[in-house]
């Protein structure tokens, strides 16, 4: 099957995700995320599989990605195919709420959390997280990641309580 193949945003690691076969050879597991369809309304929770799978041809621009790679990928909506992810974005990705794309509805990025964040804001002090900032979607589209409050239970006094679900 066809899978978004990439190392990472483009804008962190210059270079263009492809589109590149890979033959499935298994499941890895399930990924459980939350992502909020539309603006004020609450985030859908789901367990997406994550498969397996080793890569049949030689991408074109990516540096460090090789045929005869095994991969692990998703099913993401609004992509053009299954989404190529890794241990850390499996890690990560239960922990923040995304809002789907502007353009394309995808609920998925190419980079864990942690890593667009350091993109985004190079100057936080190390283990330091930003609560909520917007990311590209593959399509050009932008989307919104926001931490869920489970990671936070006792928010600062200065920030009112919002509800769990809403994103501002």
């Amino acid at each position: 099957m066809q899978v978004v193949v990439h190392e990472g945003e483009p804008r962190r690691s210059g270079r263009s995700p492809e589109l590149c076969w890979v033959r499935v050879d298994g499941v890895h597991g399930t990924l459980r995320c939350s992502a909020a369809p539309q603006a004020g309304k609450p985030p859908v929770e789901r367990e997406v599989p994550v498969y397996t799978g080793i890569l049949l041809n030689a991408p074109h621009a990516l540096a460090h990605t090789r045929e005869g790679d095994r991969l692990l990928f998703m099913h993401a909506p609004g992509m053009p195919a299954a989404l190529r992810i890794d241990e850390l974005y499996l890690e990560e990705r239960p922990a923040w709420i995304y809002s789907a794309c502007d353009a394309c509805g995808a609920d998925q990025s190419l980079d864990a959390p942690s890593i667009m964040a350091k993109t985004r804001f190079p100057d936080v002090r190390e283990g330091a997280l930003p609560i909520m900032f917007t990311a590209f979607c593959v399509c050009g589209g932008t989307m919104v990641l926001a931490l869920a409050e489970e990671m936070d239970p006792e928010p600062p006094a200065r920030v009112a309580k919002r509800p769990w679900w809403k994103l501002w």
